[in-house]
C-alpha cells in the first residue's frame, strides 16, 4: 500500500454531500418485541457477553442500503438472515429523518454487479474522508492503529485501518461477515478493489512530503 506522511488538507464541504436522489434505498426495521431488545434495555455499556448483544450488533450491522434500481431494491426487501431485522423501502426523506448521512449508507450491490463503481464510490469516498478525520485528529508521533471506518457492501463488512508507523501510514483493509453469507471469492475482491481504491486515494499527491 502507497504509504503517506502524516499531513492532510480535506474539504469539509465535502463531507455534506446529499445522498444520490437517483438511486433506490433500503432501511433496516427492528422487531419491537424482540426479547434481545428487552435484554439490551438499560445497558449502559455494551460487550460480546452482554445479554441480547446480537440484537446490539445487528443495529451497526444493517444499514440503509443503496441500489441502482428499484426492481433490485424491491428484491431485496423482507427478511434478512437475523431473525429480528427486516428490510423495507426508502426514500431520502427517511434518510434525512433519520439523520443518515452518505458515509453511513451501505452499498446493496456487490462487486460483481454492473453499476458497482458508480454506487460504491461515493459511499467509499464519505467513509475514507471520515477515516482521514480521525487520523488528522490523533496524537501525532503515535505508532499502531490509530483510526478506523468501515462501509457495509453487499451485507458484508470491510473495515479500513490507519495505521501508523514512524509518522507514515498504511491502510489496511479487512472483512467479517456477521449475519450474513458472503462467497470467500467475491470478499476477496472486494478488498483488493477497496485496496486499490485507497491506494488511488491516499496518493502521495494527497500528503506533505515534508518531515516534521
Amino acid at each position: 500500500m502507497t504509504p503517506g506522511h502524516r499531513s492532510f488538507n480535506l474539504n469539509d464541504e465535502d463531507d455534506m454531500a446529499r445522498p444520490n436522489p437517483n438511486l433506490y434505498y433500503t432501511q433496516p426495521t427492528f422487531r419491537a418485541d424482540s426479547p434481545d431488545l428487552a435484554k439490551l434495555a438499560g445497558q449502559t455499556e455494551w460487550t460480546l457477553q452482554t445479554p441480547g448483544i446480537r440484537l446490539g450488533l445487528a443495529f451497526d450491522y444493517y444499514r440503509f442500503e443503496a441500489y441502482a434500481t428499484k426492481h433490485e431494491r424491491d428484491a431485496r426487501c423482507g427478511p434478512t438472515a437475523h431473525q429480528d431485522v427486516r428490510y423495507a423501502p426508502a426514500t431520502t426523506t427517511n434518510l434525512r429523518s433519520n439523520d443518515i448521512t452518505i458515509d453511513m449508507i451501505a452499498c446493496g450491490h456487490d462487486i460483481d454487479h454492473p453499476t458497482f463503481d458508480a454506487v460504491v464510490s461515493p459511499l467509499f469516498d464519505a467513509a475514507f474522508r471520515r477515516l482521514m478525520r480521525e487520523v488528522v485528529d490523533s496524537p501525532k508521533n503515535t505508532d499502531g492503529m490509530i483510526a478506523e471506518s468501515d462501509i457495509i457492501i453487499a451485507r458484508a463488512r470491510y473495515s479500513i485501518k490507519a495505521q501508523s508507523a514512524g509518522g507514515w501510514i498504511k491502510f489496511p483493509v479487512s472483512a467479517m461477515a456477521v449475519f450474513e453469507k458472503a462467497n470467500p471469492d467475491v470478499v476477496d475482491r472486494t478488498i483488493a478493489w477497496l485496496g486499490n481504491r485507497i491506494e488511488l486515494t491516499a496518493s502521495p499527491s494527497l500528503f506533505d512530503p515534508r518531515p516534521n
